[in-house]
C-alpha cells in the first residue's frame, strides 16, 4: 500500500536542527547553480569552515580555492552563487590579471569601493525580501515559497510589518529616518524600551543598515543602544485537576444545548483542547493530523493506526506539513515545526477520560475574501474565541501544551523526547514550557513515586518481606525487569 500524491510528507524536523545544517543544505542545494568553471567550495579551517570560490587564476593558471566574503549560512551562499557568475563574466571580458585582481577587489571582496548613494528603502527592502524567500524555514528546513500563505504571513510579520514604518521608501538609509522609525511609541501605550517590539524593530534596523552604504555609520549609532528584552508576557498554567473540572463540567452542559449544530460544535473545540494536553500541541498542528479516523502508511510501508481503532494501543498521531484548510487562492498553511510523530501522555486513564478515541476535528472554513494573516491564524484564533465562550480558567492556549509537558514529567518522559514530540529543542523547554510552583512540583512528585525504583533499593525490600533473592524465579524477574545478563 502506497500513499496518495496529496498525502502530507512527515519530517521530524523540529527547531532542534543546527543552524550549519541549514547553511549545509543550501550549500548542496544551490551550488549547481553556479556557472562553468567557478564554484563554491567548502574549506575546513581548524574547528570552522569557510565558504569560499573555486576558479582558474589569470596570474598562475592553477584552478584554487580564493576567499570571496562569504558567510557560511543560507544567504552566504545564495551571495556566493551571484558573485561566482560576475565572476565568470569578468574572467571572459578581462584580459589583465593585474585589471582582473583589482575588479575582484572591488567587487567581491569590496575592498575601496565607491560608495553608491543611489540605494533607497525600497531597494534594500526588495533585497532583504528576495533572499527571505530564497532562504529556508528556521523550525523545518523546508525551502520558503510564496506559493504557502505561511511564508507570505511570516515574511508580513517578521520583516514588512517594519518596513511599513518607513514613511518614504524612496529615501536614502539615514540616522535621522532610523531614529524615528525606531522610537515611535506603542499604540498600547506600554512601554516600548525593553518590548519585545523594540528589540524586533532594532534587529531589522541592523539588517538595513548592513545593505546600506553608509553602513559603517548607521551602524555604529545603532551600537550603544541596549535592545534586550525585558518585559514579558505572564504565562499562565492550568493544573491538572482544574482542567478535568472545567473539562468534565463544560462536557455535561454542552449535552443540555438544544440546537445540534451548536452542541457539536462545543463539543468539537472541547475535543481539541483534550488533544492539546495530552499531545502538547498548538490547535493549528491538530488540524495536520492524518490518521484521525483512518492508518497511515509511511514511504517505507509502515502502517501507523487510526486514532479512532479500538486495537490501537500506542495511539501516536501523525502530524502532516500542512493543515487540511487553504488560502483563497489554494495556497498550504503550514504547522510551525513540521510534520513529526507524536505519542500522548502515558495516561490510559487521563486518556480514556476525555474521550480522544472519538475524534471531532472542527471544521474550519475561512471567510470568503479573508486575507493570507486571518487564514492563517484563523484556526487558532477561533479556539481562542470557543475556550473563551466556554469560561476556561485560562485564555493562553500555550498553557494546555505546558500542562502536557508538566505531565510528560510527571510520567517519567525525560526532557529530550518531550521537546522532541513538542518539536523544539529542551532549551526551548527548559525556559517556555516548564511549570514552576510548588503545586507544580508535588504532581511531579506524584508520578514520580510510581517510578521504577533502583535495583538495590528492589533487592533491600524483596528481602524485608521475606523474598529469597537468590531464587531462579527472583532472578528472573529481577532480571527481566531491570536487563540484567
Amino acid at each position: 500500500m502506497s500513499n496518495a500524491t496529496d498525502t502530507p510528507t512527515v519530517g521530524g524536523k523540529g527547531n532542534y536542527d543546527e543552524s550549519y545544517a541549514r547553511f549545509l543544505k543550501a550549500y548542496q542545494d544551490f551550488k549547481g547553480e553556479c556557472p562553468k568553471g567557478v564554484t563554491l567550495k567548502l574549506q575546513k579551517s581548524g574547528a570552522r569552515y569557510n565558504l569560499l570560490l573555486q576558479f582558474k587564476q589569470p596570474s598562475t593558471g592553477k584552478r584554487l580555492p580564493k576567499t570571496a566574503n562569504l558567510e557560511c549560512t543560507p544567504e552566504g551562499v545564495i551571495d556566493g552563487v551571484k558573485k561566482a557568475k560576475l565572476v565568470s563574466e569578468a574572467l571572459g571580458t578581462i584580459t589583465s590579471a593585474s585589471e582582473f585582481w583589482d575588479w575582484y577587489d572591488k567587487t567581491i571582496l569590496g575592498k575601496n569601493q565607491i560608495e553608491n548613494n543611489l540605494i533607497t528603502y525600497r531597494d534594500i527592502f526588495k533585497q532583504i525580501e528576495d533572499e527571505y524567500f530564497a532562504g529556508y524555514n528556521r523550525n523545518t528546513g523546508r525551502k520558503r515559497s510564496r506559493d504557502i500563505a505561511s511564508d507570505l504571513v511570516s515574511y508580513e510579520t517578521a520583516k514588512e510589518v517594519y518596513f511599513k514604518l518607513f514613511p518614504n521608501w524612496d529615501e536614502y538609509p539615514s540616522w535621522e529616518s532610523f531614529k524615528a522609525m525606531l522610537y515611535i511609541p506603542l499604540q498600547n501605550g506600554e512601554q516600548l524600551v525593553g518590548s519585545k517590539t523594540f528589540k524586533e524593530r532594532y534587529y531589522i534596523l541592523k539588517a538595513i543598515a548592513e545593505k546600506s552604504p553608509n553602513k559603517e555609520h548607521l551602524l555604529k549609532q545603532l551600537e550603544p543602544i541596549n535592545a534586550k528584552q525585558t518585559q514579558f508576557r505572564k504565562k499562565q498554567r492550568i493544573a491538572v485537576d482544574v482542567f478535568k473540572d472545567w473539562w468534565f463540567k463544560t462536557k455535561q452542559e454542552a449535552y443540555t444545548i438544544k440546537n445540534h449544530q451548536h452542541q457539536s460544535c462545543r463539543h468539537s473545540w472541547l475535543w481539541v483542547t483534550s488533544m492539546a494536553v495530552m499531545y502538547g500541541l498548538r490547535p493549528t498542528e491538530i488540524a495536520a493530523a492524518v490518521n484521525l479516523t483512518k492508518p497511515f502508511v509511511t514511504d517505507d510501508g509502515i502502517t501507523i493506526k487510526a486514532l479512532s481503532d479500538p486495537d490501537n494501543q500506542d495511539n501516536y498521531l501523525v502530524l502532516g506539513d500542512y493543515v487540511y484548510f487553504t488560502d483563497a487562492e489554494g495556497r498550504k498553511v503550514s504547522i510551525k515545526t513540521g510534520g513529526r510523530i507524536v505519542a500522548p501522555v502515558p495516561s490510559p486513564e487521563m486518556f480514556e477520560f476525555l474521550e480522544l478515541k472519538k475524534p471531532l476535528l472542527p471544521q474550519y472554513t475561512p471567510r470568503k475574501g479573508s486575507k493570507p494573516k486571518s487564514i492563517v491564524r484563523g484556526f487558532d484564533v477561533t479556539f481562542s474565541q470557543k475556550i473563551s465562550s466556554m469560561k476556561c480558567p485560562v485564555t493562553q492556549k500555550y498553557a494546555f501544551r505546558r500542562l502536557y509537558n508538566l505531565l510528560g514529567e510527571k510520567y517519567g518522559l525525560p526532557i529530550e523526547l518531550r521537546a522532541r514530540l513538542m518539536g523544539h529543542s529542551t532549551i526551548v523547554n527548559e525556559g517556555k514550557y516548564k511549570t514552576e510552583g510548588i503545586d507544580a512540583t508535588l504532581e511531579v512528585l506524584k508520578g514520580c513515586s510510581k517510578l521504577p525504583i533502583p535495583l538495590d533499593v528492589a533487592i533491600e525490600r524483596l528481602t524485608a518481606l521475606g523474598v529469597d533473592i537468590d531464587s531462579s524465579e527472583a532472578k528472573l524477574f529481577l532480571g527481566v525487569i531491570y536487563q540484567i545478563d
